[in-house]
């Protein structure tokens, strides 16, 4: 097999590179500085040898930079699925905030997400070329949000009067507003739970039929 992309199929990726992505996250979540890491570092985590990271990668970087795309691309994935099931936009905003006060991964994912859209490192532009292909694409945030607001508008619980992308950002901004509340929590003496039905509110505000504000 060639060298990796970041951007298979679960299905087509070998076990050792799956254990090298599970291990670059793992580091990170554990504060591990990514410009920091070392190949041996990953493959000890993954319990494999250092000559076999370089079978399927160049360099350290993009290792990691595959690895982040990857996990981006699952968990996305999977938060879209479980959104659409979801009967009314309502639980489904309620089931996001849900899992930003939650302490794993998936916040993790969030912002580290935010951080490459707005960071000019080398590593971070690795990142964003990756994402930004076709492949890449249909699994990110944006996408996930507007295939659930479009939804909404269809069902007639939001405008349609509306940019679509000015919704999905909108959404996004509000998302983020919050994840900063509970992310700085301890350091700025915030009340997240006492802002949540604020940010619940705004989004609907800004964003539902006038009938579909109440009730």
């Amino acid at each position: 097999m060639g060298k990796m992309t970041g951007l298979e199929e679960i299905r087509d990726v070998p076990p050792k590179v799956l254990g090298m992505y599970r291990a670059v996250v793992e580091l990170i979540e554990e504060g591990a500085d990514i410009a920091g890491l070392r190949v041996s570092t990953i493959t000890d985590r993954a319990g494999i040898g250092k000559g076999t990271a370089y079978e399927y990668f160049e360099t350290k970087e993009e290792i990691v930079a595959c690895a982040m795309v990857y996990y981006m691309q699952w968990l996305f994935d999977w938060l879209g699925k479980i959104l659409l099931e979801k009967e009314s936009f309502r639980e489904q905003l309620d089931y996001l905030l849900d899992e930003m006060e939650k302490e794993n991964g998936r916040k993790f994912c969030f912002l580290r997400f935010v951080h490459i859209l707005t960071d000019n490192s080398e590593f971070s532009q690795l990142i964003r070329q990756k994402l930004g292909t076709r492949e890449a694409e249909k699994c990110m945030p944006m996408a996930i949000f507007e295939k659930v607001l479009r939804r909404a508008v269809e069902r007639g619980e939001l405008r349609d009067d509306l940019p679509m992308d000015y919704m999905v950002y909108s959404v996004f901004a509000h998302l983020l507003t919050y994840m900063m509340a509970i992310t700085t929590e301890q350091s700025f003496h915030v009340d997240p739970a006492g802002m949540r039905p604020y940010v619940f509110r705004g989004i609907l505000g800004e964003l539902c039929r006038t009938e579909q504000k109440q009730g």
